[in-house]
């Protein structure tokens, strides 16, 4: 029934362009998320490559000068990688570490348990401690601190932690390493059609009451049941036995009644604009001749107007379909000294993620009996698999509430993939 304020639902959206769409945000999944992957599965929805797979090269950018660039060769890339951050690449396996941890939590859920607070969660697994420092000083700390290790912190890491949180390595080292995953095993799919349609399916099959309004109060009565009004109706709706609420309480104004509350900490969210631009890209912004192919990441101190520029689709006539992450609204003087000739298409601004700011403090799960927040962990790290995670914790705690026997849909497959993995 509650209805997420819609600069965050919206990261799922289509953004149209002619006849074609293409989403704004979460467009891939890790093949490592196995609820996300197992409901596509289970929907029978065709999981395909990202767009431009198949020249999928990436520069890194300082704001001057490309530091990095990779070739359709793999041995050049891996000597150019060499050269630039010497072993420091290939010995950094602090991502595939953290992944065998973050696995345990299938098995976990398999078994019924679930958790009352994230940070109990996260110490069950054994990554509270990442969400309690920087990305930045956990990497001063492994990697050292030379001329090359600094580099693959500033350049490298800081560069794809901008394309997937759009924050710089002050973000927490268990965002840091999610965010890194997709570098240390590229397996990486989409839904054909759209991600969009996973949660669109799973609300279908679900077969729900469903009011799309927004709830303004949440009432818990002396018998221990919940009502609760809505922004289109004069009267309460319940009795209910248990309340999920799926949407970060910074962004709604529900009020509560009958319910103390516990301490909430306060989280910001990063703001984040997808600008959609057909054109071409001006080689000499760059410092380069031609026209630079990939996708273009930036250094921590680029200072740059976009954190990265990707190419979506090429069209008959050779021009491009970019799709560009920024901070705030990219300007036309930009975009005028970026491109050669260009077409905004669309520009989509979304609260994407919460600002990663350690140490991480956390609200819990369990609000109150019968009362639960799945957004409580959000700011450990965010992805669609993250929100997965916690829906099915969720729903364990409901069905505790509740002394249900059937565990949920996709729980024992998930469990299963991730034991083969592990």
């Amino acid at each position: 029934m509650c209805k997420r304020y819609s600069l965050r639902c919206d990261a799922f959206r289509h953004h149209a362009t002619r006849s074609e769409a293409y989403e704004a945000g979460a467009s891939i999944v890790f093949s490592k998320n196995y609820y996300v992957r197992d409901a596509a599965d289970k929907l029978a929805l065709k999981r395909v490559p990202p767009e431009g797979s198949s020249e999928d090269l990436f520069s890194i950018y300082d704001g001057s000068k490309f530091v990095f660039r990779q070739s359709e060769w793999t041995t050049i890339t891996l000597w150019r990688m060499v050269q630039r951050y010497w072993l420091t690449y290939f010995t950094f396996q602090a991502p595939k570490q953290m992944l065998q941890k973050f696995l345990r939590l299938y098995d976990i859920q398999s078994q019924g348990r679930s958790f009352d607070t994230p940070e109990a969660f996260l110490k069950e697994l054994g990554l509270y401690d990442l969400t309690q420092q920087s990305m930045h000083s956990y990497l001063k700390k492994s990697l050292g601190s030379s001329t090359a290790s600094r580099r693959f912190a500033t350049e490298f890491v800081a560069a794809v932690n901008k394309v997937n949180y759009n924050q710089d390595s002050g973000l927490n080292a268990f965002a840091g390493m999610v965010s890194m995953l997709p570098t240390v095993n590229p397996d990486l799919f989409k839904i054909d059609g759209g991600n969009v349609q996973v949660p669109q399916l799973l609300l279908e099959h679900a077969h729900p009451d469903l009011h799309k309004t927004n709830v303004t109060k949440i009432v818990k009565s002396s018998d221990g049941t919940f009502q609760i009004e809505t922004q289109d109706s004069s009267h309460m709706h319940g009795p209910f036995a248990a309340v999920v609420i799926a949407t970060p309480l910074e962004s709604s104004s529900i009020e509560f009644e009958g319910v103390e509350l516990p301490h909430i900490p306060a989280r910001k969210f990063q703001s984040t604009v997808s600008t959609f631009v057909r054109g071409h890209l001006n080689g000499s912004y760059f410092g380069l001749e031609a026209r630079p192919k990939g996708a273009i990441m930036v250094s921590e101190h680029a200072g740059t107007p976009f954190s990265v520029i990707s190419p979506a689709k090429q069209f008959p006539d050779k021009t491009i379909l970019y799709k560009l992450f920024s901070t705030s609204a990219m300007q036309q003087q930009a975009l005028s000294s970026i491109f050669t000739q260009h077409e905004v298409i669309g520009t989509f601004p979304w609260y994407a993620y919460p600002k990663f700011q350690p140490p991480e403090q956390f609200a819990p799960f369990k609000l109150a009996d019968g009362l639960f927040y799945g957004n409580a962990w959000e700011n450990a790290a965010s992805c669609m698999e993250i929100s997965a995670v916690s829906a099915m914790n969720s729903a364990l705690l409901v069905q505790q509430k509740l002394n249900l026997t059937n565990a949920p849909m996709l729980i024992n497959g998930a469990a299963r993939n991730a034991a083969i993995e592990l």
